[in-house]
């Protein structure tokens, strides 16, 4: 949820009233979802041009952004979108601490801490699953559990640590990598409500402008690997 990060300058320019946080939904849903649009391409140094778009499903914001890559291969980059640790320093999102629960041969348990300046931290403890669907790899998440579920330790843990910290009701999406010849299909999926009394105007605008930083971030660092 790297949108945090530009939530907390764009709160001092609105007044915005506060939306109830919806129901959370599910991989199926966004993964069937139909009704996307295209709102602006934009131009980075290492995707190149990101196509954006966005929709609202079940009551929430989604967002989904698009690029053709080259030069460096899909296994590559799941690597990197499976690297929890490895993200507090190649992500521009501002992670603080990251840590894998459990993984298996198709399974990804992991918990994220994000410190924003003047609203209050978020959290997150996700299940993630790997995808290899014909030429398609990738991972993808949803929250399943409330309360940390078989990591309620740990999460009992964060919540003593930080207090203050909010764990966002929705959080659902994806890293797909589909080779296509000699390019690879990138497509990064997320719906989310960060929670608390962010305004969903807020969190839908702070989205638009860093889900190219996000897809930027992760090419970049496949690029070294």
């Amino acid at each position: 949820m790297p949108a945090l990060a530009a939530i907390s300058s764009l709160l001092l320019l609105s007044s915005l009233v506060s939306v109830p946080a919806q129901a959370a939904l599910g991989w199926t849903q966004l993964s069937t979802a139909t009704g996307w649009k295209e709102f602006k391409t934009a131009s980075t140094k290492n995707a190149g041009s990101v196509r954006l778009s966005n929709m609202t499903l079940d009551g929430v914001s989604c967002f989904k952004a698009e690029a053709t890559i080259s030069g460096v291969s899909a296994e590559t980059m799941l690597v990197v979108s499976a690297d929890i640790e490895g993200a507090k320093s190649w992500s521009s999102a501002g992670i603080k601490d990251a840590v894998t629960l459990k993984r298996t041969g198709s399974t990804l348990d992991y918990y994220e801490y994000l410190s924003v300046p003047l609203i209050s931290d978020r959290f997150w403890f996700l299940h993630g699953t790997f995808v290899r669907e014909g030429t398609m790899v990738g991972l993808r998440w949803e929250k399943a559990w409330d309360g940390g579920g078989p990591y309620s330790d740990t999460y009992q843990a964060v919540v003593a640590a930080h207090p203050g910290a909010i764990e966002p009701p929705v959080n659902v999406g994806a890293w797909l990598f589909d080779t296509q010849g000699g390019v690879v299909a990138l497509t990064y999926l997320v719906c989310t409500d960060s929670g608390g009394s962010i305004p969903v105007g807020l969190q839908n605008m702070a989205t638009k402008g860093t889900m190219p930083d996000t897809v930027d971030d992760l090419v970049k660092e496949a690029r070294t690997r």
